[in-house]
Formats: C-alpha cells, sequence, structure tokens
C-alpha cells in the first residue's frame, strides 16, 4: 500500500470513529433501553482515555508514573471545592484544578526525575497515597473519608439549543462536553508527538546519555512533559467530579484515586499498545467496556485482565493496535503449515 493510500485509510478511519462518536448517544437511545447508564459509561471512557494518553506521554521519555490517580484525585478536588466554597464557575475551576497539578507537578517533577526506572515508578505512586491520605485527613476542605458530594452546580452553559448543566442526571450535553475537551487534549499530545519535541522525548527515552551528549536538555523536557502530563490528567479529574457529583478516597464506588486507578491506566495503554498514539483510546474503551459487559462475574475480572494482559505481551507485544499486521502473519503461517501438512499427506 503506497503512503497515500495509507493517509487515506487512516483520514477514512477517523472520520469513520468521529462520526459514530458524535452519533453515539442518539443510537443508544434508539437501541438500548439503559441509554443514560451506558452515556455515563462513555463519558468515564473519554476520561480515562485522556487519563491513560497523559500517562504515556511520560512514558514517551522513557519513565512510568503510577501516579496518575494522585493528580486526578488533586485536580477533581480543586474543581469541586473551589465551585462549593467560593461559588465559581465549574468552566473555570475545572482549569483551576488542571492548573494546579501541573503547578504540583512541576515543582516535584526535578527530585522525582533524579532517580529512574522503579525507583520513578515508586516515587510517583508513594505521591498518589499521599494526596489520597491528605484527601482523607483534612476533613474541615475536602469532607475527609466521609466523601464530599455536591449537587446542581451552577451556572449552566448554553449554547443555542443545548444546555450544559451540572446536575446529577447524566446528560448528552455534557457528554458532548466531554468529548470536545478530551479531543482538543488529545489533539494537543498528538501534535506534540508528532513534533519535534516528540522527536526529542523518544531519543531520551532510547538513549538519555547519547541524547544530552549532542545538546539536549533532558532533564527540562523530562518535566515539562511531566508538567503537560499532570495538567492533562488534573483536567480529566475535574470532568470526573462534575459527571459523578461525589468524590471520595475511601474504598468505595466513588473513590477512583486509588493506586488501581493507575495500575489500570497502564493496563489499558499496555493492552492498547506503547508505541501508537491510538493504543490509549483502544486499550481503555475495550478493557471498560468488557468490565461493563462481564459485571455478573465482576469478582473475576482481576483474572480476565491479568490473562488479557499476559496473552497480549506474549503474543502481541505491539498491542491491540498492530492487530492488522499480527493477522497478516498468523494467516501466512497458517498456510504455510496448512501447505506443509497436505504436501506430507501425499
Amino acid at each position: 500500500m503506497t503512503e497515500r493510500a495509507q493517509r487515506i485509510t487512516k483520514t477514512s478511519a477517523f472520520v469513520v470513529i468521529l462520526l459514530l462518536v458524535l452519533a453515539l448517544p442518539w443510537i443508544l437511545r434508539g437501541t438500548v433501553k439503559a441509554a443514560p447508564y451506558w452515556t455515563h459509561v462513555f463519558v468515564l471512557i473519554g476520561v480515562f482515555t485522556l487519563m491513560t494518553s497523559s500517562m504515556r506521554a511520560i512514558f514517551r521519555t522513557g519513565e512510568v508514573s503510577l501516579g496518575t490517580a494522585g493528580f486526578m484525585l488533586v485536580g477533581g478536588y480543586a474543581a469541586a471545592i473551589l465551585s462549593i466554597r467560593l461559588g465559581l464557575s465549574p468552566w473555570l475551576t475545572m482549569l483551576l484544578g488542571g492548573l494546579l497539578s501541573a503547578a504540583i507537578g512541576g515543582l516535584l517533577a526535578y527530585p522525582f526525575f533524579r532517580v529512574k526506572g522503579v525507583y520513578f515508578s515508586i516515587t510517583t505512586l508513594l505521591l498518589g497515597f499521599v494526596f489520597l491520605y491528605l484527601a482523607g485527613w483534612m476533613d474541615w476542605l475536602t469532607g475527609g473519608w466521609q466523601g464530599l458530594q455536591f449537587f446542581n452546580i451552577t451556572p449552566e452553559l448554553t449554547i443555542g439549543s443545548l444546555n450544559v448543566a451540572f446536575t446529577t442526571k447524566t446528560n448528552i450535553e455534557y457528554y458532548y462536553l466531554v468529548v470536545v475537551v478530551v479531543g482538543i487534549c488529545l489533539f494537543v499530545l498528538y501534535r506534540m508527538e508528532r513534533s519535534r519535541v516528540g522527536l526529542v522525548w523518544k531519543s531520551i527515552s532510547e538513549a538519555d546519555h547519547l541524547a544530552q551528549s549532542v545538546g539536549v536538555n533532558v532533564m527540562g523536557h523530562k518535566i515539562f512533559v511531566f508538567t503537560v502530563a499532570c495538567f492533562f490528567t488534573g483536567l480529566a479529574g475535574g470532568l470526573y467530579a462534575f459527571h459523578v457529583h461525589a468524590l471520595s478516597p475511601t474504598s468505595t464506588p466513588a473513590n477512583v484515586f486509588h493506586f488501581f486507578t493507575s495500575v489500570y491506566c497502564l493496563m489499558y495503554m499496555v493492552v492498547g499498545g506503547v508505541n501508537s498514539f491510538y493504543g490509549p483510546l483502544v486499550g481503555t474503551t475495550l478493557f471498560m467496556l468488557l468490565r461493563e459487559w462481564g459485571r455478573s462475574v465482576s469478582e473475576y475480572w482481576p483474572l480476565v485482565m491479568g490473562s488479557i494482559l499476559i496473552l497480549i505481551v506474549f503474543f502481541m507485544p505491539k498491542g491491540l493496535v498492530g492487530l492488522p499486521g499480527y493477522s497478516r502473519i498468523w494467516y501466512e503461517k497458517l498456510r504455510g503449515f496448512l501447505r506443509r501438512r497436505a504436501l506430507s499427506s501425499e
């Protein structure tokens, strides 16, 4: 396939997927009885796709951050508290929550990147626990271990006939808000990865000492990408907060801030494909849909996730985004095997 044909194919696939995403709430409304619930599920898929893509941006420099859930907590709680205590608009507080996460990430990035590999992962993981327990202990601000609930946040946003309300009811308008915000964030990450700075990140990942020897400011680039990723993760936390209207640091359904969330995002990234920008989208969508469809056997879900991850690592190292290529390879191997069997039987 020529380069032009590949470009046309990718563009066509992108347009089809975009149209499907935009039409999804109306398709659900016409075909599924529990349409509001599934709209809620796809809102969460959008939020976690942004978080996983942010984690992958850090991974592009060769480090794995397990503090994703912690920075989501900072952004979510900051957005909610600023709206509740100060009466600020959610449109402002979601942005401020992301900026607060970015500021904390920027301040901590330098000492964190002084260590590498598993030590960096452990450090970010422990930071997530620090944020979690601070949210539990600061009950005068966050509601403590009992959690924080908030309903009917105002003002609403009216654009023509659309009315995006921060109420407890899952509405289609909020779905489109998430699609727009997540889409813009993913576009920014995509353009950064395809730009010169993205090539620098790749060089740092492959050989940071060599990159530094030719004049690359390795620490500066790592701090920059960590700060950007923390901003988008905090923004995802704000989107989540105003969608569920309940935040909690305890092990309740309202808590997505435990370190398991960071581990799940890592699994989404690996299963989808760490070397492809579209890997987080594919992995997050697949796993979250499988989890919803398999709620009747939810106690076996860790076993299912682990099994899928092992199969992907051993048989599809490039992740699910590489499935077309793997399919061709498997087909050629099967054809060769059947041909040899036929020749041996003659």
